[in-house]
């Protein structure tokens, strides 16, 4: 991974994805968000070769790609973990993650090892309403930006850089995410637009890269894009089907290939955020199709529900 100065002891670890590193007195650094098990390399090597110890790894939210190193850092250096509070509550054991994954099988969660890197002590928890955090001194802002995860939120740090995490995502991304990932789109599109109207001198996308000046046009097209995989998803409903219809018909209309339960798992976490969304806002209707839930195009005719 490449180092990239963004503004004084905010810097950027920039390769297949960015993570942030703030420089701390006497060699040692808060990591940010430091990625999934396939980045600790890099990751590592990068901190070698500038004689940088974590002392802090402060996380936006508990994803594989940004959180599942947390663990590592901590047991290997001793670094303390930081998240926002549901983040923190998801991590803390195996019942509560797989109340999170609610699609996933505990035997998965309890065998799968990079579930099991997800599993991690929290040494400081970001409580509902804070508006900073303080790490030994240094004060980091906290920006509530929920919907991508439950309680996502970026980080401005000591230079007045915000490290964005998934808030929202560069045009190239964008370009190829077939089904961008929101647990909530209601609070997605929020989230989004609240970005859009930030005034902050660079920010730092883990998807990514570095973006100085206003994030309006950004925070634009990423609401564009959402917008328009809703539309697209919701004309594919053209009669009654099932939630898992519905999900094959996403799949195979996007070009995504399961190829794997286990991968059709996680696609079915990606697309029924979307059906959701559609379901609340009238897009579509809700439906009982022999017992197995189901949508299907909205009736003229208005129906109580039950």
């Amino acid at each position: 991974m490449e180092w990239k100065q963004v503004i004084g002891n905010t810097w950027a670890l920039t390769g297949d994805q960015a993570v942030g590193v703030v420089l701390l007195p006497g060699d040692r650094c808060v990591l940010l968000d430091p990625g999934g098990s396939r980045m600790r390399e890099g990751v590592e090597q990068a901190l070698r070769d500038r004689g940088l110890t974590p002392a802090w790894v402060l996380c936006t939210h508990m994803h594989y790609d940004h959180h599942e190193n947390s663990k590592y850092f901590r047991e290997t250096y001793g670094a303390k973990v930081c998240l926002p509070q549901i983040e923190a509550d998801i991590v803390r054991s195996e019942a509560s993650l797989k109340n999170h994954l609610f699609n996933f099988p505990m035997g998965l969660v309890r065998t799968d090892r990079r579930l099991q890197n997800l599993i991690c002590p929290v040494d400081k928890v970001i409580p509902f309403g804070a508006e900073t955090v303080d790490l030994e001194g240094t004060v980091f802002g906290v920006l509530r930006t929920p919907g991508h995860a439950p309680d996502h939120v970026c980080f401005v740090t000591p230079d007045g850089v915000c490290f964005a995490g998934d808030a929202l995502m560069t045009p190239d991304v964008l370009e190829t995410a077939k089904v961008p990932f929101a647990f909530d789109l209601a609070d997605d599109l929020t989230s989004k637009a609240r970005m859009g109207e930030t005034d902050y001198p660079a920010a730092i996308l883990c998807h990514n890269g570095v973006v100085y000046g206003s994030l309006g046009d950004l925070a634009a097209e990423n609401i564009r894009v959402v917008r328009e995989k809703l539309a697209a998803f919701r004309a594919l409903v053209t009669g009654p089907m099932t939630y898992s219809d519905f999900y094959s018909a996403v799949t195979r209309a996007t070009g995504l290939d399961p190829g794997h339960p286990i991968r059709a798992q996680h696609l079915e976490r990606y697309i029924r955020p979307y059906l959701e969304y559609l379901i609340d806002e009238g897009g579509v209707a809700l439906l009982c199709l022999d017992g197995a839930p189901g949508v299907g195009p909205v009736s003229s005719d208005k129906e109580e529900r039950p």
